[in-house]
């Protein structure tokens, strides 16, 4: 039988800092194809993405529209991975996500799909923290703690904001990888969606590492652009993006540095979350990161 055909779609905003280590860690993991859809970073995320598109299985585009009440972006570019790129199988993450496996590899995990007749496969999110990320080391190399027990929040935790730990240690929903010839559509934010026939699971090899918050400058961007996105799209429910309000909240009253730091763990308070088991040492990236510069 041919090699599967696995495309990953993105859409990254002001996250050069982290962009590299994404697109190589994903094509070292195994995906064929990478599509960015950008949402006009002026940071050297679109040069880097040039760049790359010259040299590597990669291709991107200008977001052109920004209201999603006139179409899903999410859609758009799964259907562009399988009609365009013939993707047999489509993975969604953001910039800031690294899938992860343990055991088998990727391509094991989805030849097994294949034969179970799996077709779409929700792959856990875990944030990650550690000390306070100095200036000048990448968030990839210095955040190594993985968050594995989170806390699920109530919509009326979500609406005031009044959140009983650092957000960080909040429970996000996962992402998808999806089969491209059963795909039908993704719900808001692609954290769900709907295939035409097939399973669906959850593979306990599968995970991905979430670096949302890296550097203080990445985290007032990041504010900025969301408020602006938002702005665009008033018909979104408040409970979407409820954390970015939060954090849009807390910056208009000078607190975003104050609430910055909260999200990081002293080495003395991380061992005892270590022996609770909240946390988890997963130095995954890094340890590739290590590997990547002995080689060169």
């Amino acid at each position: 039988m041919p090699r599967a055909k696995v495309v990953l779609f993105t859409a990254p905003a002001d996250q050069g800092d982290i962009l590299q280590d994404f697109l190589d860690w994903h094509l070292d993991l195994g995906v064929d194809f990478i599509i960015a859809l950008d949402h006009g970073s002026t940071d050297g995320s679109t040069e880097l993405l040039e760049r790359y598109s010259k040299t590597h299985p990669v291709a991107w585009f200008p977001i052109q529209e920004r209201d999603i009440t006139k179409y899903s972006p999410a859609d758009q570019l799964a259907a562009l991975a399988r009609d365009k790129y013939g993707a047999d199988w489509i993975i969604h993450c953001d910039a800031d996500e690294f899938l992860c496996t343990s055991g088998n590899d990727l391509r094991a995990l989805l030849d097994r799909a294949e034969a179970d007749g799996v077709t779409m496969i929700d792959v856990p999110r875990r944030n990650v923290t550690g000390a306070a990320l100095p200036a000048d080391q990448r968030a990839t190399q210095a955040l190594t703690l993985r968050i594995d027990k989170m806390v699920k929040l109530t919509p009326e935790q979500a609406l005031s904001g009044e959140i009983p730990a650092p957000w960080i240690f909040m429970e996000v929903p996962g992402h998808l990888i999806v089969k491209a010839s059963a795909f039908e559509q993704y719900g808001l934010g692609a954290h769900v969606g709907g295939v035409k026939w097939g399973k669906s699971v959850r593979y306990d090899e599968l995970y991905m590492l979430h670096y949302n918050l890296r550097g203080f400058d990445r985290l007032q961007t990041k504010v900025r652009n969301v408020e602006s996105r938002l702005d665009a799209n008033t018909h979104m429910p408040h409970t979407s993006c409820w954390h970015w309000r939060r954090f849009i909240r807390i910056d208009r009253k000078g607190g975003l540095k104050e609430e910055y730091l909260r999200q990081f763990v002293p080495d003395d308070r991380a061992r005892e979350l270590i022996e609770q088991g909240v946390l988890t040492v997963d130095r995954t990236v890094a340890q590739w990161l290590e590997q990547k510069a002995a080689a060169s």
